[in-house]
C-alpha cells in the first residue's frame, strides 16, 4: 500500500509528466492547425488507446474524467489498438475496474472529416466483466455516416503491456506524432482565413503545476478521486 505521506509527491510527479494531456491531443508535428486542415477522431473516455500504427503515443490518454479526448491527426489511415477501462462501484466501499482486451480500430479519413470510436456500452458491472475477452465495436465517419467495424487484434492486455495469445511481449515504440498509413485525398480549397494556424498553447510555468494538480484535484468528484488513488497504488 503506498503510503499516504508520498501520494502528494506521486501526485505532483504524475502531473508534471501528464499535464501536456488535454481532451485535445495533436498528433502531428509543427504548430496547430484548424480543423479543416486535419483528421479528428473522438474517443470516448473508456477507452483506452494503446497504440496508434503500431507505436505507443505520449500523452495519448487524458489525464482527468471527461466525456471524449479528441485526437487531431494528419489525414490518412490508421489503425488504433485500444481497450475498454472503467470503474465501476460495487457497493459504499468496493469496486472493481475493468479491463478488455483491445481491439483494433481501422479510421481511413481526410482533411476536415470527423470520426468516433464507437461500441456498446455495459449496463452494468456484469456486463463489462463480458467485455474483457470479447471487446469489439467501430470507427464512425460522422460527417458521411461511414461505419466500420473493428476487428479481433488477438492481443491479450497484460500489466501495461500487448502481448499475443502466446503471451511473448509486443515490443512497441513511443512517440508524440503519428504518421499515417497512407496519405489522404487533400483538403478542398478554403479562405485564407479559414487555413490560418492556430497558435499553439503557451506550456505553463513549472511553479504553477502543484496549483493546477490542486484545482483539479478539488474539482474531481469521489468518484473520480477513488479510481485515481487505486491507480497510484497499483
Amino acid at each position: 500500500m503506498l503510503s499516504l505521506r508520498l501520494i502528494p509527491l506521486v501526485l505532483c510527479a504524475l502531473f508534471l509528466s501528464a499535464c501536456a494531456r488535454s481532451p485535445v491531443v495533436q498528433l502531428y508535428d509543427g504548430p496547430a492547425k484548424s480543423d479543416s486542415q486535419v483528421l479528428t477522431v473522438r474517443v470516448p473516455s473508456e477507452i483506452e488507446v494503446f497504440t496508434i500504427n503500431g507505436k505507443e503515443v505520449d500523452g495519448v490518454n487524458t489525464f482527468f474524467a471527461t466525456d471524449f479526448k479528441e485526437l487531431k491527426l494528419t489525414p490518412g489511415r490508421y489503425e488504433i489498438l485500444a481497450y475498454y477501462k472503467e470503474l465501476w462501484q460495487l457497493d459504499a466501499d468496493n469496486h472493481d475496474i475493468v479491463k478488455t482486451n483491445p481491439a483494433n480500430f481501422i479510421v481511413d479519413g481526410k482533411a476536415g472529416e470527423k470520426w468516433q470510436l464507437d461500441y456498446d456500452k455495459p449496463a452494468n458491472v456484469e456486463e463489462a466483466r463480458a467485455l474483457e475477452d470479447a471487446f469489439t465495436g467501430q470507427a464512425i465517419n460522422t460527417t458521411t455516416g461511414e461505419k466500420v467495424a473493428a476487428t479481433e487484434s488477438n492481443l491479450i492486455l497484460k500489466r501495461g503491456f500487448l502481448a499475443p495469445i502466446t503471451g511473448e511481449e509486443v515490443s512497441t515504440a513511443s512517440s508524440e506524432s503519428v504518421a499515417p498509413q497512407q496519405a489522404a485525398a487533400p483538403a478542398p480549397a478554403t479562405s485564407a482565413s479559414a487555413q490560418a494556424t492556430q497558435a499553439a498553447p503557451a506550456p505553463a510555468p513549472a511553479g504553477s503545476y502543484l496549483d493546477t494538480l490542486k484545482a483539479q484535484w478539488k474539482q474531481a468528484t469521489p468518484e473520480e478521486r477513488r479510481e485515481f488513488l487505486q491507480w497510484v497504488a497499483e
